[in-house]
């Protein structure tokens, strides 16, 4: 196949599932029709609260030591 037609063929694809994604429920938060939607998952665990301040850092460590005298 022609890069002429291949190129093309992809770029209308690419539109069509672009299109596609726009106008499908699940993408407005919307479950969508069976068997497809399905309810997410509640998460096992809460997670910790994130720190309120900068995060401190380490900075470089020095070059390990080599094992040989």
């Amino acid at each position: 196949m022609s890069d002429g037609v291949a190129l093309p063929a992809l770029a209308l694809i690419a539109a069509l599932v672009v299109a596609l994604a726009l106008v499908w429920p699940q993408g407005q938060g919307r479950r969508s029709p069976g068997p497809f939607g399905h309810p997410l998952a509640p998460m096992p665990i809460a997670l910790p609260p994130m720190p309120k301040g900068p995060l401190t850092l380490r900075g470089p460590e020095p070059p390990a030591k080599s094992a040989r005298p």
